[in-house]
């Protein structure tokens, strides 16, 4: 009986175009104390619901617009986007049409456009398609007014593609007549593979996973939540722009861990290891350092929310030239526990207290009332 009411409410939600919601993957089933609210901001009819014990969706409210599906930073929202590809020309097109184009054809109807977002089109984009057509009504008329317009995330991201030497995604310019016309050819590529004999004989190989690639990646569980720094193409050169990046104040940061341990996607790591580069392999030396990584990073900003010291914060399309913190052991001189931060914190701390190095715990608390703190 469960499974079948399981059906009933994903048939429900199909129907009426509602987005589906992995609650696994939202950051408030992450951390308890998140900030986050990118889902109401982003909502132009009101409908999600956000209080400090409950996050919900008023599905008489909500018109399926999907554009909480861009704007949630981990992806734990989607709707079903058409997967319709054209040869036009030499060229592979997408084709996107909204629902207030008066184009009526479902299958190829996207309640907005500009709810295909940067996960979206990189999958497009890692499948081929470089060029998009698309039937649209007079945006700037609509109710709906996205903070951030499919052209905008467009033209960040072929910033981006530029960065790694690669082409842009361009919008081909036509009326909603000729999209009518181009929808009602041919195929590109059908629900499975087409290659000719001759093709797949003489090295066909490449197309034939290329074609296996792009048979409904927009809809792929797999790639739902996937960090758009993932899914763009690896470059040689470290100086590129990120979607997200965290960005670490060496000065203020404490070196609690706390955004280590709870960040999902590894975007922050800790990573302790031996250093024999000086060939004195009996000093032991062990050097210890987080490493950022951008590629990693979807912007959830629970890291900002966990750092008692307010050290981090998430920078959209920044430029990141440092990958990793040094960071210095020391003794606390309070307690007598060992601890870990980077070295300009401590240098920091050593101007106001010459004599006292101290660890975080220590700097916080009163050791005239001889309590006992112990580390994690």
């Amino acid at each position: 009986m469960l499974s079948s009411k399981r059906h009933l409410l994903n048939d429900i939600s199909h129907e009426f175009h509602l987005p589906e919601i992995d609650a696994d993957a939202c950051v408030h089933a992450l951390c308890n104390d998140t900030d986050c609210h990118a889902c109401v901001d982003a909502c132009p009819a009101q409908a999600w619901i956000l209080d400090d014990e409950t996050l919900g969706l008023d599905i008489e409210a909500c018109d399926g617009c999907g554009l909480c599906v861009p704007a949630c930073p981990p992806g734990a929202i989607h709707i079903h986007f058409p997967w319709i590809t054209r040869q036009i020309g030499a060229r592979m097109v997408a084709l996107f049409a909204c629902d207030k184009s008066g184009i009526n054809d479902s299958s190829g109807i996207l309640p907005c456009i500009h709810s295909l977002g940067l996960r979206q089109l990189l999958q497009l984009y890692n499948s081929g398609i470089e060029h998009l057509l698309l039937a649209t009504a007079q945006c700037e008329n609509c109710s709906r007014q996205p903070a951030e317009s499919l052209y905008q995330r467009l033209e960040q991201l072929n910033y981006l593609l530029f960065e790694h030497n690669k082409s842009p995604i361009l919008i081909m310019q036509r009326s909603n007549e000729v999209w009518k016309k181009v929808f009602r050819s041919d195929e590109t590529v059908s629900k499975g593979t087409q290659i000719s004999r001759r093709s797949f004989i003489s090295g066909g190989g490449q197309e034939l996973r290329k074609q296996l690639l792009i048979i409904d990646p927009l809809n792929h569980s797999e790639f739902q939540t996937i960090p758009p720094g993932q899914l763009l193409i690896d470059s040689k050169t470290t100086k590129v722009h990120w979607p997200w990046t965290p960005l670490v104040d060496e000065k203020q940061c404490n070196g609690c861990d706390a955004c280590i341990k709870l960040c999902p996607t590894s975007a922050l790591n800790f990573l302790k290891s031996n250093d024999d580069s000086s060939g004195m392999c009996e000093l032991n030396l062990v050097q210890l350092r987080y490493e950022i990584n951008p590629q990693n990073c979807t912007g959830c900003g629970i890291c900002t929310t966990v750092c008692e010291s307010e050290a981090i914060s998430i920078q959209s399309w920044s430029l990141s030239t440092a990958h990793s913190i040094d960071l210095i052991e020391n003794n606390c001189t309070a307690c007598g526990n060992d601890f870990h931060s980077p070295e300009q914190h401590i240098l920091t701390q050593q101007l106001k207290q010459p004599n006292n190095i101290l660890c975080r715990i220590c700097q916080l608390h009163n050791h005239s009332a001889n309590l006992h703190q112990v580390l994690d």
